[in-house]
Order: structure tokens, then sequence, then C-alpha cells
């Protein structure tokens, strides 16, 4: 049997299993009461792990006295939201039976002699599943599992406790809603992790996991404005999500500054597609997501100022004892504002907001008859004209560069980032080099801005660094000093990428 799964999957404390387990919703969804089972499962690929590289697992289940075959492979995961394909198929022992198997593509792949050969149990998964078959008023049903066990290799064990929500009918939102209904009594944590990523972990030592960078999104020419919405907040969220799940792993100062870019970019995203359709700029989710950015915003505030900002001013005068007891001052301050980023990570204010902006994007209220013409014009349209707009304002704002003032060139400096994130958007709709020569004009010259912001934000940071003290008033004006210096030969830098900038070709316009 083939078809495409869809579920979405929270991660559980053990404590917390009792109040999940006498919540009033379930026994009103599901009357009938659950139902528990033990599952084992048998995951098989090569020593080179070949089956995992092309995105496939391959297991083989018992459940009582059945062995059950299921091949999964492609799809996505979005806030926990896992959707992929499967073909399942009853087998008559624990290994493979490859002539159940009837995808062409997967019958292709297995008909190799050599690669069945190397196939072998590669670790085991045993826990179990209790089941609630839960059926809402408007008639949408979700299997729900509460999954205890752990999963087994050569290497070692991890423990499975975990909450999953599958859709048999109805529409994916319903499973946030569901999870936002249980998060009010039992706190959940939606996972992008599968079953089969933990126990492939086991098997082999995992690379450091590296910083998420924006990365364009998949808009295509042939997609409404809508549909381009969707791969672009679904885009911002990825990036948002991998991070914070990196960051819940260990500390690193790029992990918050990416956070912050995905949620930068998902506001731009809503303020842009809000031309089309003013309820996408949601109140409750701008503020959500105004208090994420408060959050972390200390944090990489300290980040750059320790790391980038007073590392050259203490090299070039290595005598002034001042900025070494500032130094540690501020080693104080950027423990606590990163302690508090994490937290905010970690907590569940920011699991209910993945859980919102999922809901959110699924159920689609912003779609009204009102406005149904402008979200099912051709993106194409939307994004020449937008990108324009954008434009506009950055060369209002730009004008009389140089005379601007610090909150005039503030202002500038958000218009252009603005005009950034829409050009990276829409950038699959205008492959070529003009397209990229422009990004990187309008990325340096943001840049620029960024670092004269970075100078004007240390005023504030040192003020933090209490008062009265010599030692701390001398290295304050040292530092405010250097950078005045340095302000002022930046903006002629500043001036330049501006120049470079106005004489790059608008790539969305013909001729």
């Amino acid at each position: 049997m083939s078809n495409t799964e869809v579920e979405l999957k929270l991660l559980i404390d053990s404590s917390d299993i009792p109040r999940l387990q006498r919540h009033s919703l379930l026994k009103a969804l599901c009357p009938s009461g659950p139902k528990t089972r033990k599952l084992t499962s048998i995951y098989f690929d090569t020593d080179d792990f070949f089956l995992k590289n092309r995105g496939i697992a391959l297991r083989v289940r018992r459940s009582g006295r059945q062995w059950i075959q299921t091949v999964k492979g492609g799809g996505s995961v979005q806030a926990g939201l896992h959707q992929r394909d499967e073909w399942e198929a009853p087998v008559a022992h624990s290994t493979p039976d490859f002539t159940k198997i009837i995808d062409p593509g997967l019958i292709r792949l297995f008909a190799s002699d050599g690669l069945r050969q190397r196939l072998h149990s590669v670790f085991v998964t045993e826990f179990s599943r209790t089941i609630w078959l839960l059926e809402t008023e408007a008639g949408d049903q979700v299997e729900m599992a509460l999954d205890q066990g752990e999963i087994r290799s050569d290497q070692g064990s991890v423990p499975i406790c975990e909450v999953e929500l599958e859709l048999k009918v109805g529409n994916p939102a319903v499973l946030y809603e569901l999870a936002l209904a249980l998060q009010e009594a039992v706190p959940l944590h939606p996972e992008n992790a599968s079953k089969a990523d933990r126990g492939y972990a086991l098997c082999a030592p995992q690379e450091v996991a590296l910083p998420v960078r924006a990365a364009a999104p998949e808009v295509r020419r042939e997609m409404t404005v809508n549909e381009a919405f969707h791969a672009i907040a679904w885009n911002c969220i990825d990036q948002l999500q991998g991070n914070r799940n990196r960051l819940l792993q260990g500390y690193d100062p790029e992990l918050i500054h990416q956070m912050r870019v995905a949620v930068r970019r998902l506001r731009s995203a809503l303020g842009l597609f809000a031309a089309a359709a003013p309820g996408i700029q949601d109140a409750v989710l701008t503020e959500a997501l105004r208090w994420l950015v408060g959050e972390l915003g200390p944090a990489r505030d300290w980040d750059v100022f320790l790391g980038e900002m007073l590392p050259p001013v203490v090299m070039a005068l290595p005598e002034e004892e001042g900025l070494v007891w500032l130094q540690r001052q501020a080693e104080n301050i950027c423990r606590e504002k990163r302690e508090q980023a994490c937290v905010a990570a970690a907590g569940q204010r920011y699991n209910e907001i993945m859980l919102r902006l999922g809901a959110w994007l699924w159920r689609a209220p912003w779609r009204t008859s009102e406005v149904a013409t402008d979200l099912d014009m051709p993106v194409s349209v939307f994004a020449a004209k937008m990108l324009d707009r954008r434009y506009r304002q950055v060369c209002r704002r730009g004008r009389h560069l140089m005379a601007l003032t610090v909150a005039q060139r503030h202002e500038l400096r958000i218009a252009a980032k603005k005009l950034r994130y829409a050009a990276e958007f829409f950038s699959g709709l205008y492959p070529g080099k003009t397209t990229k020569r422009y990004i990187q004009a309008l990325s340096r010259l943001q840049d620029e801005f960024g670092a004269l912001n970075d100078q004007a934000v240390a005023g504030t940071l040192l003020a933090q660094i209490g008062t009265g003290s010599r030692l701390r008033d001398r290295a304050s004006g040292v530092i405010i000093g250097w950078y005045a210096c340095k302000t002022h030969l930046q903006l002629a830098d500043m001036a330049q990428e501006w120049k470079r900038f106005r004489h790059c070709r608008t790539f969305w316009k013909k001729g």
C-alpha cells in the first residue's frame, strides 16, 4: 500500500505522561479509550548507509504476530510536521521481501543483487505504543500515538518518549491545533528528527551541526502569490527551527544570529505579502515574533561587542587597564543575556509560537473572497511590483546620504534589509548573473549599514556597565572615541557601496 504519511511529532517528558493520559480532550474525542501494543522495528541499510544517503528508510516491523515491511522516502519536515511517501506490505519474516515493493523507482533501486547482499540490520526500535483514535466535531480524524521505549544499535541506545499525531482525514492544521490544546496542560516540543534519524545518529559519529543560513526558497513562475507565500514562510521557519535545535545542543553566537535572521525574514515576508492580503500581517503572530527577537537580541548585541568590537581596541591599547576591567564586566552581562536567549528558545512560549505558525499557515485565515483574486495572480507579477516598491523606498530614504542622522540611517538600513529579503525570496524567478550581482551589492551595502549600527549600539551597551567608576568611565571614553573615528572613516566606505548599488541594474525590470 502506498500513501503519504502526514504526522506531527512531539517530544514529551516521561514525568508528564500521566497528565497527558488524563487529559479531558482525549476522553472527549476518543470515548472508547486507548489501545496499547508492543512494536519492534528492524531498520536495514549498508555499512556506508546507501539508503540513508538517498533519503530512504527500510524497516520491517513486528506488531503482534504480523511483520510489516515499510519503505519511506522523500517528503519534508516543517515545524515538527513530517510528510513522507511510504509503501507498506505484509511480509513473512523479519527480513525484507523485495518482491513486495511496487514503486517503479524503488524496484529499480533494489534490483541490484549487490545492494541486496550488503543490506543488514543497523538498529532496532522497541517500544510500547498507546493509540487514541480522535475525531473532532468538524470530522477531522487523527491517530494519536504515545511511544515509550528505546532505539538500540551496536553503538548504544537512546530512549523514545514522544507523541505522534497522524492525520487520517482532514486539514493538517488540526494536528497543530490538537497539540496546542494538549500543551495547555502538558509541555510538548515539536521534533524534526524521526526515529530513523535518531537511530542513524547512534550508528555513526555525527558531524558538528553548522548554523543554518538563509537559503533561497523554491519560488517558481507557475506559482500563485498564495503558493509563493507558503513556500517562503516555511523556508523561514525551517531556518529558525534548524538553528534553534542546534542551540539546544550547545551555544554558538552564530546560531543566535541566524535565528534572528530567520525571524526577521519571516516578519519581512508577512509585511511583503500583506500587500496582497492584509490578514497575513497577523497581529498575534507579529507580536509573538517581536517577543522572540527581543529575547534573542541582547545576546546577539553582546556577542558582537565582545567578539568583534572590543578585541581590536584591547589589542591596540594593551596597557589600558580599564579595558580589561570593562571586558570582564561585559562577559558577565553577556553570560546572562545568553542564558536569557537559551531559556526562551527552549521554553514553552517558543514551542507555542511554532505550533501556532503551523496551524495558521495550514488554515490560511487571510484568504477571503475579497483578496482571492490578488492571491491567485501569478507570483511573477506580484514580485516585480513589490520589488519596485521596496526599491523606491530605499532610494527615497537614501537621498542626501551623507547628511542623514543616525536615526535616518537606521531607517535606511531597515528599508535596504527589506529589499534584500524580497530580492532573495524572489530570486528563483529571475535566474542569472544580474540578479546575483544585485543581491551581492545590496548585501555589501547592508554590511556597511550594519557595522555603523553596531557602533551606535555600543554606546547603549556601555551604559549598562554601571557608572561612577574611574576605570569604567575611562575605558568607555576610549571605546566611544575609537568608534567615533571609525564611524567617520566608514561613512566614506558606505558612500562607495551606495554608489555601486545604485549603478546595479534592477533585475526584475525588462530591458
